[in-house]
């Protein structure tokens, strides 16, 4: 297996980990929006614990959101400056995804909704299912709605898991089907030690960005 760097920044806390071989070493932040304060450290420490070098990262699996902004251009930021000083490529993957695949992980569950928080009258939605190898796999793409399209999309009589942070939307269902999950890198690490079609989706640094559906989707790149 290869050795792999893996941040996810999509939320209030950081949260980093590395692959080694078969070795999976973790640092989660407790504190909130902590981001630029914790990132390196945590690289560095996670180094340490698997022995390894900067140069021995393959590559970085990264998530791209949507989520935090201030927290995405971080992660972002740091893995392509990492990986343009390392020559190495990176693998985007959605946040919505490694929440679902955190889910699935501990869950046995088979289909599953994640309905996040987006502000501004807004929610993310993403639609999931268990695949070979308890991968999770997009059935449709991430979207942003404004929070009167939800019953349009996710009816009464939906008999699918939500995870969700604002259930309080959720009152209209007819059979209650919600639950709550904390994002961690783990998620992530799964993802990228098992993706499919790994070389296909592996991006030179510079064609990475943060996805954050509402607004401006990428940022943009200065000619």
């Amino acid at each position: 297996m290869a050795n792999i760097l893996a941040i996810e920044t999509s939320s209030v806390y950081c949260s980093i980990g590395i692959s080694k071989n078969k070795e999976i070493f973790f640092e989660h932040s407790k504190e909130e929006n902590s981001h630029g304060k914790l990132i390196f450290r945590f690289i560095d420490n996670l180094l340490k614990k698997a022995q390894l070098k900067k140069e021995d990262i393959d590559f970085i699996a990264l998530s791209i959101g949507p989520g935090s902004f201030t927290g995405l251009r971080v992660g972002c930021s740091v893995a392509q400056g990492l990986a343009l000083g390392l020559e190495k490529k990176i693998l985007p993957i959605s946040s919505l995804k490694i929440l679902a695949q955190n889910i699935f992980l501990s869950d046995p569950l088979q289909d599953l909704y994640i309905v996040q928080e987006a502000h501004m009258n807004d929610l993310y939605l993403g639609s999931f299912q268990r695949k070979k190898n308890d991968l999770a796999f997009s059935k449709e793409k991430d979207i942003s709605i404004k929070k009167t399209s939800l019953k349009d999309l996710i009816s009464p009589d939906c008999q699918e898991i939500i995870c969700t942070n604002c259930q309080d939307l959720f009152s209209y269902l007819n059979k209650k089907n919600l639950m709550n999950e904390s994002t961690h890198v783990k998620g992530l690490m799964y993802l990228a030690n098992f993706f499919d079609d790994l070389e296909e989706n592996l991006c030179a640094p510079e064609n990475v960005y943060p996805s954050y559906l509402s607004g401006s989707d990428q940022w943009i790149k200065v000619k």
